[in-house]
């Protein structure tokens, strides 16, 4: 048998995910509690505000099939979330928030 990455829907505080997110583009990732830039997929913790990374979320998840096997492999208790639904969700509540 051949083991294959499938999506896993849970749920989770939005707030929750994002104080402890590392976002990574095609050159890097981002920090999302504190916006910091330019940092490593292999960082366990934002060198700027010091959050510990529990959870990633890549922009383009399919261009990084490779990096998310050796992550897993790596870090496995570090949880890939779906960057459209996270930014979705934080869009939502944003608009809730300007909208009170």
């Amino acid at each position: 048998m051949i083991e294959k990455f499938v999506r896993v829907y849970k749920k989770f505080y939005i707030d929750e995910i994002k104080a402890h997110l590392l976002i990574y583009g095609d050159l890097g990732g981002s920090c999302a509690a504190c916006r910091k830039m330019d940092i490593k997929l292999d960082a366990t913790h934002c060198p700027e505000c010091k959050t510990e990374f529990k959870f990633i979320a890549f922009r383009n998840p399919r261009s990084h099939m490779p990096k998310i096997q050796k992550l897993h492999a790596e870090r496995p208790q570090v949880a890939v979330v779906d960057y459209e639904d996270y930014n979705h969700h934080v869009g939502e509540q944003k608009a809730r928030e300007f909208l009170k």
